[in-house]
């Protein structure tokens, strides 16, 4: 066997072995060279650190808020019509200004027989535009001014029916509009309804505004926020840092240089907070940023 293997070998011209040794040493140091770069880079893998940023967790207030939008009315409002057919005599009242419950506001001759006819205020407001003059004939019905008391404001808003476990008298808001941008009103319902509309399965509720420097005015757009629910002392982390996974929560730790993963059970929603109700404590610090590229004990490295 070793005899014939030496008469093949003689056979084969000697740059052709020449070749084949040349590349069985290739193959060798190709195979030796990818055997040492897979363990090179297991090795990194198991001590490269993973940069990231972290936090202490915050201690504050929790709040589930709603968020509705309101259109302002004036807690008392009319539009004041004639009752008879007649003339305009008389005009009583400067347009805007604030006249008292049973004040004149317009004189009319009757055209039937009554003889002249005074329309007086039925309560203390701002009285608007005239639509009528001196002079001008109107008829029974006839649409004349408007009255508003704008002292107090009614904030009223449609509720939906899921939220209706939380909707208590004493419930507290704050509101705002973009035509005062840097005020805030806030208070208590003042009034929840005793029915659920079933067709669009909402419920009545408003509030009351004090509106003494007179600054609101009717048909004005509130933005509402409802305080549903608060927890005191509750234990908040930045959205970001909470990842959502086959319906759990987890929130990466700090252990000296490692990252710990932690299921986490999550409450309230707060702005860009999330409150933890179960998995961390007051004195764990979490990793909000870079979290995406851990597993479970990756070395970590810090950054301000």
């Amino acid at each position: 066997m070793i005899r014939k293997f030496k008469e093949t070998i003689k056979k084969i011209p000697l740059i052709n072995l020449l070749f084949f040794l040349i590349f069985l040493g290739l193959l060798y140091g190709g195979l030796s060279l990818y055997m040492k770069y897979q363990g090179y880079a297991k090795f990194m893998s198991q001590t490269r650190a993973t940069v990231v940023k972290t936090k202490s967790v915050e201690i504050g207030i929790a709040t589930k808020k709603y968020r509705a939008l309101s259109t302002l009315e004036s807690s008392e409002s009319i539009e004041i019509t004639s009752k008879f057919n007649g003339v305009v005599d008389n005009i009583h009242f400067e347009e805007g200004s604030t006249v008292e419950k049973g004040s004149t506001l317009y004189s009319i001759i009757s055209s039937d027989d009554i003889g002249m006819i005074q329309i007086s205020a039925p309560f203390s407001g701002i009285v608007g535009l005239s639509s009528v003059d001196v002079g001008d004939q109107v008829s029974r019905g006839s649409f004349l001014t408007t009255l508003d008391n704008n002292n107090v404001m009614k904030l009223k808003l449609n509720l939906p029916e899921r939220i209706l476990f939380y909707l208590t008298p004493n419930l507290r808001f704050s509101a705002s509009t973009d035509s005062y941008p840097n005020a805030e009103y806030s208070g208590s319902l003042n009034y929840i309804d005793s029915r659920i509309n079933t067709e669009t399965r909402t419920i009545k509720a408003y509030a009351l505004l004090n509106n003494s420097d007179n600054k609101l005015r009717p048909g004005i757009l509130m933005k509402v926020d409802l305080f549903l629910e608060q927890v005191d002392n509750a234990i908040l982390v930045p959205e970001e840092s909470v990842i959502a996974l086959d319906k759990k929560h987890y929130v990466y730790v700090t252990n000296d240089d490692k990252a710990v993963i932690k299921e986490v059970e999550i409450g309230i929603r707060d702005n860009s907070k999330i409150e933890i109700r179960k998995g961390l404590t007051s004195k764990d610090k979490i990793i909000y940023m870079g979290q995406e590229k851990l597993k479970n004990n990756s070395l970590i490295k810090v950054i301000e």
